[in-house]
């Protein structure tokens, strides 16, 4: 496991503040990605593990179909 412990907007200084659910998905991510790394024993770079929990995130989201006959 990491000691990654996510962060307030609030206590980033000089950083916009970010709306609640990319702030979300930003831990989750820094989350995922500091498992990731952590795993590998230094075999993938923070970046490339970073790029790993992105694909892994964005494999796992919901599909929704916004319009019938727009099923993947």
């Amino acid at each position: 496991m990491s000691n990654y412990e996510p962060t307030s907007a609030r206590n980033r200084r000089g950083r916009p503040q970010m709306a609640e659910e990319v702030q979300q998905l930003a831990d989750e991510l820094a989350r995922r990605a500091a498992q990731i790394h952590a795993r590998s024993e230094g075999e993938l770079s923070i970046p490339e593990a970073v790029a790993l929990a992105a694909f892994r995130m964005g494999v796992e989201a919901p599909q929704t179909v916004t319009e019938p006959g727009d099923e993947p």
